[in-house]
């Protein structure tokens, strides 16, 4: 019996998820040990109380590792990044939809995460979240500037950022697109470099096509938007040169954000590689793929991402499939087959 529940334990340590076993299998597991170990511990060392003390005080820390398990819908994500309250994942751009949708997927996956925004204000004050998302949402009650590199990595220095997602972009508040989208995330990698924290960049889609319907009409929406797809495509080259030996980055682009949220989930999505294909998803299906792509584990490469139903060819001589895509039935199983970009003609 005791060989039998170690080799569970076992497993389910390396799996790492409850999928495989329920937390109910694990301390039955974990019991049967304590008392097969105690047994043999009394026949073999009754004299020896230390010996007894060891072997219980060892089982009592291998049971405390299935305190808490993410949802079933997301796998195990890396100990370091947002597993407790001390080295959270921050959101630098928090005060958006997409910035407070992204906190919200974290902290249904069991990430914790803290909120970082122009203004300081913190954007759940009027947004009611059940007490168990609330509790693994911070807020830095601080302003924090993606233009002042200084105060930002100061800022992500106090909170001990394991990753950083930048969800910031141009608006009429704050800042023109060269700003935010371009000097501010160069500004934002640097510091994730400094610090050692995971960085994920929330791009566009068909930044590398300049000849396509998409880049041509974004890129020329006036006003502090005025060559947004530029500012952007800056900051993704800006992004793999600070990164270009450590490639602890990942850059998302997503199609067109539509207005709603997702019913099926990451079932409906699908990625792809090498900005040929376009299409639309909702915030919640973004901020999905984000917290999919950070729970996976890979790293160094830059992925479209878009309902499959909306699929389109961003450019007349771009076919469907393009033999890049991928979909799963969990957000972290979309980036199973991801190539990094060093592969990718991007």
């Amino acid at each position: 019996m005791k060989s039998i529940a170690l080799v569970l334990i076992l497993i389910s340590v390396w799996l790492g998820t409850s999928e495989a076993f329920s937390s109910r299998t694990v301390r039955r597991a974990t019991a049967a040990i304590a008392t097969d170990a105690v047994d043999e511990q009394q026949d073999a060392y009754d004299h020896d109380d230390g010996s007894r003390r060891k072997i219980i005080k060892m089982v009592s820390l291998l049971s405390s590792t299935w305190s808490l398990s993410p949802p079933a819908s997301f796998a195990a994500v890396e100990p370091a990044i947002g597993s407790t309250a001390e080295n959270p994942v921050a959101i630098i751009g928090a005060g958006g939809k997409t910035g407070m949708a992204v906190a919200q997927a974290l902290a249904e996956a069991g990430l914790y995460c803290v909120t970082m925004s122009r203004s300081g204000r913190d954007p759940f004050t009027n947004v009611k979240l059940k007490a168990e998302v609330q509790s693994f949402i911070q807020h830095y009650e601080t302003g924090v500037s993606v233009l002042d590199r200084e105060t930002m990595e100061a800022a992500l220095k106090e909170v001990h950022a394991s990753a950083i997602i930048y969800c910031a972009s141009a608006s009429r508040q704050g800042g023109t697109a060269f700003q935010v989208d371009d000097e501010g995330v160069g500004n934002a990698a640097e510091a994730a470099l400094d610090l050692k924290a995971r960085f994920i960049l929330v791009s566009a889609l068909a930044v590398d096509r300049p000849k396509s319907k998409s880049y041509q009409i974004t890129n020329t929406l006036g006003g502090n938007y005025q060559g947004i797809m530029d500012a952007k495509h800056q900051g993704e080259e800006k992004v793999r040169k600070i990164f270009s030996r450590k490639k602890d980055y990942v850059i998302i682009r997503p199609g067109v954000l539509m207005n709603g949220v997702s019913r099926n989930g990451s079932i409906d999505l699908e990625i792809n590689q090498g900005d040929t294909i376009g299409g639309g998803l909702t915030r919640d299906e973004l901020a999905g793929a984000i917290v999919g792509a950070l729970i996976s584990g890979k790293k160094g490469f830059t992925v479209e991402v878009y309902r499959r139903s909306t699929a389109t060819p961003l450019q007349p001589n771009y076919t469907i499939p393009s033999g890049y895509e991928s979909s799963s039935p969990t957000y972290e199983g979309l980036f199973e087959s991801v190539q990094p970009d060093s592969k990718i003609d991007i």
